[in-house]
């Protein structure tokens, strides 16, 4: 039997660098997803996520890597882990695994941590703003031309809504 590996996390703009991280995930086993609530990423992140926490849940488990995927629950990160019961919890390298590991102590979980060493340069905030650039020097470009002129999009045209 396969081992359980969860993996945990907001995947607002799925790039190379979570595609790495499902895929090493998966050397240790099936991986089980856990997606970041709506309500959770706008209170850790201080934003809200571009998509909504069911079509990053849909995104994430049409991964090959991935087995299963989950929304967290609102208020304990470990309420969905006891649900899934894994052998490993795989831990990106920019996550906290002292406070995983305080945490798994104090309700008693034995359950092993495995932390990615190395990270892609690539993340969902720079994304973000990488597009709104984009969107910025696109907007700049249609004012020489003469569209717009004042920096507003034409009237049928619709304003992208990024890093809310």
């Amino acid at each position: 039997m396969k081992m359980k590996v969860v993996i945990a996390g907001t995947f607002d703009i799925i790039h190379p660098g979570h595609i790495y991280l499902f895929e090493e995930a998966s050397k240790c086993g099936d991986v089980y997803v856990i997606i970041a609530r709506d309500k959770n990423v706008e209170k850790i992140k201080g934003r809200k996520p571009i998509f909504n926490e069911n079509e990053r849940k849909l995104m994430v488990e049409n991964i090959k890597y991935v087995k299963k995927a989950y929304l967290g629950d609102l208020n304990d990160f470990f309420k969905v882990i006891k649900i899934i019961d894994p052998d490993i919890i795989f831990l990106g390298p920019d996550q906290n695994k002292e406070w995983v590991e305080k945490e798994l102590q104090k309700r008693e979980m034995r359950i092993g941590l495995i932390q990615l060493k190395f990270r892609k340069n690539y993340s969902s905030s720079g994304t973000i703003e990488v597009l709104k650039r984009l969107y910025k020097e696109i907007n700049k470009e249609k004012n020489k031309e003469g569209e717009g002129g004042d920096g507003t999009p034409p009237q049928n045209e619709s304003i992208p809504k990024l890093g809310q």
